[in-house]
């Protein structure tokens, strides 16, 4: 487990390895994103900008941080660009993004994500936990929205199946690699794993309120309220288990479990 190691990295690892290259790459995304969002650029070529410098430039950070020179770590910034111009095609492009899952799964086995908590031996048994865990805070949400605010479940495939791989290929994974595996590590290695777990469950709660696509202030706090709730679990998962994948399996459920509510 990382808690075991924790000690022994402090002293071998650089206090800020990666720092000026992971900060140049952000920079850059930051403002690829702002002027998607800015309007000054056709929609669908915002769309495809957006998600590369969002997502793909969460994960280069994380990646960089993770010790990955900034040539591989900016490899997931095109593929995600690459899937979202897919989708702008057909609906089915979304399917695209489930590359990046498996570009990063080879990077795990070869011992390159080993920084992040990702790669070998694999806990299943706490990957289980975790997804137990996404069930019931899935089921808590579907509770909560089909009561108070007359959202119902129902399952439409041309929808639901581009939404998923979007969430396993892209939302998901950049959310934990960045904020449970960069954010959250790096400041844990210099304080606590109290500060270091509001710091990151903050940090994710903003990413999700401040969402251009999260529109109304019902949306905003139920996104405030869930993905606060869904990083704290992660962050305990992950110093439970010494691994991001029991937190990987319950975001990828409780996003898939949003996914099939409705409002009409």
């Amino acid at each position: 487990m990382w808690a075991l190691r924790h000690p022994a990295e402090r002293a071998a690892l650089p206090p800020l390895a990666g720092w000026t290259d992971a900060r140049v790459v952000a920079t850059l995304c930051a403002v690829a994103g702002v002027v998607a969002a800015a309007g000054v650029i056709p929609a669908a070529a915002a769309a495809v900008i957006a998600v590369g410098a969002v997502h793909g430039g969460m994960l280069a950070v994380a990646l960089i941080w993770s010790g990955l020179p900034v040539a591989r770590a900016a490899e997931p910034i095109l593929l995600l660009t690459a899937a979202r111009a897919g989708v702008a095609f057909h609906p089915l492009g979304a399917l695209a993004y489930l590359v990046v899952p498996l570009w990063l799964a080879r990077e795990a086995r070869a011992g390159r994500l080993a920084r992040l908590e990702l790669g070998p031996p694999w806990p299943w048994g706490p990957v289980t936990v975790g997804a137990l865990a996404g069930v019931g805070l899935a089921l808590h949400l579907i509770a909560c929205a089909s009561r108070t605010l007359g959202y119902v479940v129902r399952v439409d495939a041309s929808e639901v199946v581009p939404a998923l791989a979007y969430d396993v290929g892209a939302n998901v994974v950049s959310a934990e690699l960045f904020f449970r595996g960069a954010l959250l590590h790096h400041v844990w290695r210099r304080s606590s794993f109290a500060l270091a777990l509001a710091s990151a469950s903050v940090a994710a709660a903003l990413r999700y309120c401040l969402d251009p696509f999260v529109a109304t202030t019902e949306l905003r706090v139920g996104a405030a309220v869930y993905m606060t709730m869904l990083a704290i679990l992660n962050g305990v998962l992950c110093r439970w288990s010494g691994s991001l994948l029991p937190g990987l399996a319950a975001a990828a459920i409780f996003f898939a479990c949003y996914r099939l509510l409705s409002n009409g």
